[in-house]
């Protein structure tokens, strides 16, 4: 099935962005403990690429149990909806906490145009799950798990290239 070849990648690709976020937290400037920021910006990551790898291997196990083809879309949107939902909230309430302590590094384009795209990506999962796009049900997940790791790769992009600034005290 090609759609398996396609969850297959996209697990690959989750793998590898979870594992470059540990050489940029390996090859960071300061050895000690991580910043607030830095705590925020690699769960993000790790969130996404985790989330994308383990969702795209959901599908596949729905079908070992010998689940009906649109059943296993059903169920997996489910999961992946739930997951979503989690998930923006969390980021939604997270970056505002970190919007207040560092607003430089803050990108509101950025942040509304990933947002509207998980609001998307849950109200697409929503209609597989009520069957209105149960014909599309693998599409709409393999675009929800490719849409996690574009979010994925911009953070990644910030956390190397959009740093806080560095204030220094003298007292």
């Amino acid at each position: 099935m090609q759609v398996l070849q396609s969850l297959q990648t996209i697990a690959e690709i989750g793998i590898a962005f979870a594992g470059f976020s540990g050489l940029i937290v390996a090859l960071r400037k300061n050895t000690g403990p991580l910043t607030d920021v830095e705590k925020y910006r690699l769960q993000i990551l790790l969130t996404l690429a985790f989330g994308a790898m383990f969702l795209s291997f959901l599908p596949e196990l729905l079908e070992s149990y010998e689940i009906e083809a649109q059943k296993v879309w059903i169920y997996a949107s489910s999961v992946l909806a739930l997951y979503s939902i989690i998930f923006l909230f969390w980021w939604i309430s997270a970056s505002r906490r970190i919007m207040r302590v560092v607003p430089e590094i803050f990108n509101w384009f950025a942040f509304s145009r990933m947002a509207a795209g998980h609001v998307a990506i849950v109200s697409l999962q929503i209609a597989v799950v009520f069957s209105w796009l149960v014909e599309k049900g693998a599409a709409v997940y393999v675009i929800a798990l490719i849409w996690y790791l574009m979010h994925a790769a911009q953070q990644f992009a910030r956390m190397l290239f959009v740093q806080p600034i560095i204030t220094s005290r003298q007292d």
